[in-house]
């Protein structure tokens, strides 16, 4: 009996992934859709889905957070920073007045809006601010543009590049 349940389970998700399906989950305004394209799992205050490449997204009615398969953002809920950690992936985040630690290695990573402290630490980083207080890097061969704004800057590194500039928006 049992293997019959497994199989049927199976034979279901699998005519949801080919066709696209969209179930309420009980019990909440969620809902799960799953498609050719990826899964999502949502309901009217935001969204987590994850493509078919594996590129997440995080919506909510504050903004978007988008992560490819090397990265991850964090808010620490004692202060409100926001930490990202990323391996050769792409970030980009809303900074909204907060400070923002980011610890990566080849990676990009995008500061939408005006942030504190901005702490960067890594190698062959590109960073793209909107503006902050202040921009600190460490680490070698990280780039780090911010669009607004005169930061104080502290670079303690090797072949590190802070300049105005960059694709971030302020």
């Amino acid at each position: 009996m049992r293997s019959a349940t497994s199989t049927a389970a199976l034979l279901a998700a699998a005519a949801f992934w080919l066709t696209g399906c969209s179930v309420g989950i009980p019990g909440t305004d969620q809902e799960v859709s799953v498609d050719p394209d990826g899964v999502s799992v949502g309901s009217e205050d935001g969204e987590v889905s994850v493509d078919s490449d594996g590129d997440v997204t995080v919506g909510n009615q504050d903004g978007d957070v988008t992560l490819d398969e090397g990265g991850g953002v964090t808010i620490d809920d004692g202060t409100g920073d926001i930490n990202i950690a990323s391996v050769e992936g792409s970030v980009t985040e809303d900074c909204e007045g907060r400070d923002v630690n980011v610890t990566a290695s080849g990676a990009e990573v995008v500061l939408n809006g005006q942030c504190g402290a901005v702490t960067v630490t890594g190698n062959s980083l590109t960073v793209h601010v909107g503006g902050a207080e202040s921009i600190h890097v460490t680490g070698a061969e990280n780039t780090v543009h911010h669009a607004e704004g005169e930061p104080d800057i502290t670079d303690i590194g090797i072949d590190n590049t802070v300049s105005a500039g960059g694709d971030a928006q302020g």
